[in-house]
C-alpha cells in the first residue's frame, strides 16, 4: 500500500502528483509497513461478480486523522484479499476530497459525515452519496488553560469550525453541556452564533478553518475540534473537557459518486464494513477505534447480503 499526500488546491491527481511526499500531519509514516489483519475462522465477504482489472484499482481520499488509518487497518486487507489494488491519498483540506471523487479523479473518500456531504452537494453542485456509515470519533472540547468546563471564565474565547455544518455541530456540542442554548425554531443542522438564545457567560466565538484549530489552543480559552483533526494532532479525546454525544447525521460515511452507488466495489465495501472481520479489527484493544461511536446497523449484515 502506498499513501500519498496531496496539498490543498491540486485539482488533478496525475501520476506525478501521486508521488508527492510533503508532510500533512499524517498519523502514520507514509512508507510504514502495515501488519495485515488476519482473522482466523472469519471469511472475507464473497464477491462473485467479474470485475475488470481497471475496476480493481481503488484510490481512497482521506484527511489527516484516524479514518485513513481505519480504512487501512479494517477495510483494505479484505479488499486486497479480493484482488483490489488500494492507494490511500491524504488531502490537506475538506473540499478537494469531494470534488476529486465527483470528477472521477479518485474512487471514494472517507472523512465526512452525511450532513456535511449533503450540504456540500447543494453548495457545489456535486453528485455524491454514501455507501455506509462507519465508527466515528466525536468532536472534543479542548483547552490548554483550563481543566474543566466550569473553569471557563466570562467572555472566554472559544474557537469553532467555520464551515456551515461544523459550525452548527460545534454549537450543538456546547449546547449539550448546558453552557449555551440554541433557538429550537431554527434548523439545527445550520444554526449559527446568531441563533444562540442564552449565553450567560458571554462567550466569544472565533470561527476558523477546522484543520487549524488544534494549533491555536494557546491563543484561545477553548476550541471545539472535529475528532479526526484532534487525533491527527495528537490530542486525546479521553482527556478533553467534553466529548460530543454523536447524533444522527454526524456519523462519518464512505462517499462515492451517485453513478457508482450500485457498483461491485460499493457492494463489496458495504459487505466488508458489516463483516465480523471489520468488527474484530475495530474492537482491537491496541487501536483507537474501539471508543468511537458505532453507527446504527453496526452489528447487522450488509444490505447486499
Amino acid at each position: 500500500m502506498k499513501r500519498s499526500i496531496i496539498k490543498k488546491g491540486l485539482a488533478i491527481l496525475s501520476a506525478a502528483t501521486l508521488i508527492l511526499a510533503a508532510g500533512c500531519g499524517n498519523t502514520k509514516a507514509a512508507d510504514s509497513t502495515k501488519e495485515d489483519v488476519t482473522i482466523e475462522n472469519e471469511q472475507t465477504p464473497a464477491n462473485d461478480a467479474v470485475v475488470s482489472e481497471e475496476d480493481k484499482k481503488v484510490t481512497v481520499g482521506v484527511c489527516a486523522g484516524p479514518y485513513g488509518d481505519m480504512f487501512e487497518d479494517c477495510i483494505q486487507p479484505s479488499l486486497e484479499k479480493l484482488g483490489y489494488e488500494v492507494e490511500i491519498i491524504e488531502i490537506s483540506d475538506i473540499v478537494t476530497p469531494n470534488t476529486a471523487v465527483d470528477e472521477g479523479e479518485i474512487t471514494i473518500n472517507v472523512f465526512q459525515h452525511s450532513i456535511y456531504l449533503n450540504n456540500f452537494n447543494k453548495e457545489h453542485g456535486t453528485h455524491l452519496t454514501y455507501v455506509t456509515e462507519i465508527p466515528t470519533a466525536g468532536m472534543g472540547t479542548f483547552s490548554d488553560k483550563y481543566d474543566s468546563l466550569d473553569e471557563l471564565p466570562d467572555k472566554a474565547v472559544i474557537a469553532i469550525p467555520n464551515d456551515v455544518t461544523n459550525t452548527a455541530r460545534a454549537l450543538r456540542v456546547l449546547a449539550q453541556t448546558g453552557l449555551i442554548e440554541l433557538d429550537q425554531n431554527v434548523e439545527q443542522a445550520t444554526v449559527t452564533v446568531d441563533d444562540i438564545t442564552s449565553n450567560p457567560k458571554e462567550f466569544v466565538f472565533n470561527e476558523l478553518n477546522p484543520e487549524v484549530l488544534p494549533n491555536i489552543l494557546d491563543s484561545v480559552d477553548a476550541a471545539i475540534i472535529n475528532g479526526y483533526f484532534a487525533i491527527a494532532a495528537g490530542l486525546d479525546l479521553s482527556t478533553d473537557l467534553y466529548n460530543e454525544k454523536v447524533t444522527e447525521g454526524y456519523i462519518n460515511v464512505i462517499a462515492v459518486r451517485e453513478s457508482d452507488v450500485d457498483s461491485e466495489l460499493t457492494k463489496t465495501i458495504d459487505k466488508i464494513v458489516h463483516s465480523d472481520a471489520f468488527r474484530t479489527a475495530i474492537e482491537d484493544e491496541s487501536k483507537q477505534y474501539k471508543s468511537f461511536t458505532k453507527p446504527d446497523g453496526y452489528n447487522e449484515p450488509s444490505k447486499f447480503e
